[in-house]
């Protein structure tokens, strides 16, 4: 596969492809930054936006925000129109995503991907550009970015929950819920 990343015009590397997610895990432990998540992040974002022209396609989460550990996890999200999101989700288990295993509140699709030797999990959300949970995460991230103090402290919170023993999925939400309602409250209030 000789594909070029449309953003960087460089060769996409490694040959990546997109794998099964595997059986996966829903415990949480803490892994550092990793600095090559926008790079892999790249890559995968031209391997959809070959298989599905421009649709957009945005890093979330933790990884998406220099600095921040987290439970290593590629988190992704397409906007799109909700009449197009069954089509675009066909698109995406035919290269190889899957139905997640785990419940969550809303649809997400799951798979991996190895960069450099080192295998990495997404999870992918297709969702309505207009949905609440969609325009927050886009608005975290951004302040995040922009606000290294916050992004410590969130690195932070999220170590600490951790070893505070909420190493399940749902409970690690839980636990650094209030830092992420602060934050929000702080971006809402300028």
């Amino acid at each position: 596969m000789n594909i070029l990343n449309k953003f960087t015009n460089k060769k996409i590397t490694n040959k990546m492809k997109i794998n099964s997610f595997g059986e996966g895990s829903d415990t949480t432990e803490y892994h550092p930054y990793d600095s090559k998540l926008p790079q892999v992040f790249e890559d995968i974002k031209s391997l959809i936006n070959n298989t599905i022209p421009s649709v957009p396609v945005e890093h979330i989460g933790s990884s998406s925000i220099p600095g921040v550990g987290g439970r290593n996890v590629l988190d992704i999200a397409i906007p799109a129109l909700t009449q197009k999101h069954e089509a675009i989700r066909s698109k995406l288990k035919e290269m190889g995503f899957e139905d997640s295993p785990f419940p969550h509140y809303l649809p997400l699709l799951v798979a991996s991907t190895t960069f450099e030797e080192k295998e990495y999990f997404i999870l992918l959300y297709v969702v309505s550009s207009d949905n609440e949970t969609y325009k927050n995460w886009i608005s975290f991230r951004n302040h995040m970015r922009t606000h290294p103090d916050d992004a410590k402290e969130y690195d932070n919170t999220k170590k600490q929950v951790i070893n505070e023993g909420y190493t399940r999925g749902d409970l690690y939400q839980n636990a650094k819920a209030p830092f992420i309602q602060k934050i929000s409250a702080k971006i809402k209030n300028g």
